[in-house]
């Protein structure tokens, strides 16, 4: 690793935690901007933007950013004043130039760059891939360590750092876009996205509330949105089981629903062991909220089974985990396992699953054994719901090779 990296990186803690690194984009196009801002913020950064060559004499003037990512600006002076800004402001993390790949103007840049002593990285050359830009940062990227202590959930309420991000599931027969499941993450401010298991209050707990609230409330608002593009794309949506008895909770969910009838409608994905401890619930609940076209949806049904004897449970979805998906191909347990929750899919009449798909053989083997529907990283992993809109919704979502 790059010494004077390694060191700029590691005087930068949270407690005794590193930070996540930070970029700063300058270019004089919005979309540029948020295009790249989504692509670094994948790999791990916390971005910031800038239009204007003041913008990033401010940018560096505080806490300044590990890197900077330099379009070709107009006029293309600018884009030498802000190498000479961060040359003045000896700007010690990395520098990175993007533009056409046979532009000869951002070879001259690169070279001027390196003249005023500023850490150069290879340039980006548009158009790239993902992997383009990973290998130009592959010897700089830190592994930032997860947050060993969980994260207050009120007080990522309180300060907006809670978001909604979205993975489509896949209709198998039709092998078409069929919803989308909305998962919580915190965008916090050192330790950039965390995952629902470092936040999330056990069942029961007063702050649950607050955040289904805020879950129920963003879900509905996105999803009316995305209607707009695909009118017949359904939503699902994790909620505890205590949300199942505050009639005043599913009143208001009801009240938040598209004004059109949605074709998949809106499921409330529960675990199942909270199921197992009070199938009744369960049961009087969906029988309630089918009214509404709202269903209920199983999630992880191997991890409890003792629900499935019950005769009349008018549940829409069983989901499989990916521990009985991943390797389900060659292995003849797992199969077993999943031909046992399609089996009381069908004799309940409910939709079945495959969770975690993230090879090929896995997606055949699936398609083969009967599921109705899959989600996985092969499709598409969780994202923002502009990135969502924009790569989802306006085209079908393909297994990646």
């Amino acid at each position: 690793m790059n010494t004077l990296w390694s060191q700029t990186f590691k005087s930068k803690q949270f407690g005794q935690r590193r930070t996540v690194p930070r970029v700063c984009i300058v270019d004089e196009k919005p979309h540029i901007r948020a295009f790249l801002a989504q692509a670094f913020e994948d790999l791990g950064f916390i971005a910031q933007d800038c239009a204007r060559v003041p913008d990033v004499d401010t940018a560096v003037s505080g806490v300044p950013p590990d890197l900077v990512v330099l379009g070709l600006l107009k006029p293309e002076s600018d884009v030498t004043k802000v190498l000479d800004v961060l040359a003045s402001r000896r700007f010690t993390g990395k520098t990175m130039l993007f533009g056409g790949r046979a532009s000869l103007v951002l070879t001259a840049l690169q070279d001027f760059g390196e003249e005023l002593g500023l850490a150069m990285l290879e340039p980006l050359r548009t158009p790239f891939r993902d992997s383009d830009l990973q290998k130009i940062l592959s010897d700089f990227l830190p592994i930032a360590p997860a947050p060993s202590l969980p994260i207050d959930v009120e007080e990522a309420l309180q300060n907006k750092w809670l978001e909604l991000w979205y993975q489509p599931k896949i209709d198998l027969h039709q092998m078409s876009l069929h919803s989308a499941t909305a998962l919580a993450r915190v965008r916090h401010p050192n330790w950039g996205i965390i995952p629902p298991s470092c936040f999330l209050p056990s069942d029961g707990d007063p702050r649950f509330l607050a955040l289904s609230e805020f879950v129920v409330q963003r879900a509905m608002a996105d999803w009316k949105h995305f209607t707009k593009t695909r009118p017949s794309i359904g939503l699902g949506i994790h909620l505890p089981m205590s949300v199942l008895e505050d009639v005043e909770f599913i009143d208001e969910l009801c009240l938040q629903l598209p004004d059109h009838s949605v074709a998949a409608g809106l499921t409330i994905e529960i675990s199942s062991v909270d199921v197992s401890r009070d199938p009744k619930l369960v049961r009087r609940a969906a029988k309630q909220l089918a009214v509404y076209n709202i269903g209920i949806s199983i999630d992880d049904v191997m991890q409890e089974s003792s629900w499935a004897d019950i005769g009349d449970f008018p549940i829409a979805e069983l989901q499989v985990d990916r521990a009985f998906i991943a390797g389900s191909a060659g292995d003849r347990d797992k199969r077993a396992v999943c031909g046992l929750v399609l089996g009381i899919a069908e004799r309940i009449g409910a939709r079945a699953t495959a969770k975690g798909i993230e090879t090929t053989p896995d997606f055949q083997a699936v398609c083969e054994m009967g599921f109705d529907l899959a989600q996985g990283f092969l499709f598409s992993k969780p994202m923002e719901p502009h990135k969502f809109a924009r790569t989802v919704l306006r085209g079908e979502p393909k297994a990646r090779k």
